[in-house]
């Protein structure tokens, strides 16, 4: 039987029985979700359970720091059903990409995410949107628990909650976020060695391809929009990874007078993953539910089945449509 919404006092209860727990990320995997996997598979092994952790993408380079980010397995050979397969900061089944498969051969399933829309697609559903990241969900779970948050996983939370909020600069920060992040900093982690890690050191193929992006940028609606694209040959001349797209985005979006930005980019079978970022009171969620995508009022994405060219040029002509809508 599908439970709608749960509270965390029925998650712990239900965190207690199963011995094997498969915790699964999300496709494209970005800070939220890698470290609320990694903070919740720390805490449930402490517990004496055998979790293992899957993610269909490798996650970016700048999450190397982050102690168990080796131990994320794309798939595995369906054999023996998992006690409980655990969801984590997906909006809906198509996120776990071809990890849904280990979800659907569990005997059962939770869902913990933090996005408005979220399918509740789990027997077991526990969805805040009021958070600014599922690794608050996850830290009030620890919290919880009989143990005590060890330094790992808080630098795997803090890192889940920095980089949904922003550094703390998005609308879906409250204090709640800082109250948090203060009980992690006391659990005695380095806040300006994961600083570093995530926002200050980049590979020199990361900023060939930014050169690339920043080159193809281009202002639409009287300078309101602004879109940069990237396709697969800059990709593979700047001798980048896909990763080393992450927040590429934020450039378009922090050009002064420009209230959308766009960034898209070329996947390997030619279609298009277009990543939206706004200001003030756009809605890009809305805008990428245009596309079959989503996320978050200032923060979404979608998988565009068309070129590049294509897709820029329907986005465009939907934000031009429905501006107002979204606004």
């Amino acid at each position: 039987m599908r439970e709608m919404n749960m509270t965390i006092d029925t998650i712990l209860s239900l965190l207690k029985e199963p011995v094997r727990i498969a915790v699964i990320a999300h496709i494209l995997p970005d800070g939220d979700t890698i470290g609320s996997c990694l903070a919740l598979a720390d805490m449930l092994r402490a517990e004496g359970k055998s979790v293992s952790l899957f993610c269909q993408d490798t996650p970016s380079a700048t999450l190397g720091f982050l102690y168990g980010l080796t131990d994320f397995k794309g798939e595995e050979r369906i054999g023996q059903p998992y006690d409980l397969a655990i969801a984590v900061d997906c909006s809906d089944m198509e996120r776990m990409g071809i990890c849904s498969a280990t979800f659907h051969n569990s005997r059962h399933t939770m869902n913990i995410d933090h996005h408005p829309g979220n399918a509740c697609f789990a027997e077991a559903n526990y969805v805040d949107p009021k958070t600014s990241a599922t690794g608050e969900i996850i830290y009030r779970i620890a919290v919880r628990m009989p143990g005590p948050i060890g330094k790992h996983a808080a630098e795997a939370l803090y890192t889940a909650i920095s980089t949904d909020s922003g550094r703390f600069s998005f609308s879906n920060t409250t204090s709640d976020t800082y109250r948090i992040a203060a009980e992690l900093v006391d659990c005695g982690i380095n806040v300006e060695e994961i600083n570093d890690f995530l926002y200050q050191s980049f590979r020199v193929e990361r900023i060939r391809l930014l050169s690339k992006a920043l080159g193809s940028l281009a202002l639409y609606e009287d300078g309101k929009v602004a879109l940069m694209t990237i396709s697969r040959k800059d990709l593979l001349e700047a001798g980048a990874k896909d990763s080393d797209t992450e927040s590429i985005v934020n450039y378009a979006k922090n050009i002064v007078g420009v209230k959308l930005g766009i960034f898209l980019r070329e996947m390997p079978d030619g279609t298009t993953k277009a990543s939206f970022r706004s200001k003030g009171d756009m809605d890009v969620n809305r805008l990428a539910g245009l596309f079959g995508g989503g996320g978050h009022k200032k923060a979404s994405g979608a998988n565009i089945a068309a070129s590049l060219t294509v897709a820029r040029d329907e986005i465009l002509a939907e934000f031009h449509t429905r501006y107002k809508e979204l606004v």
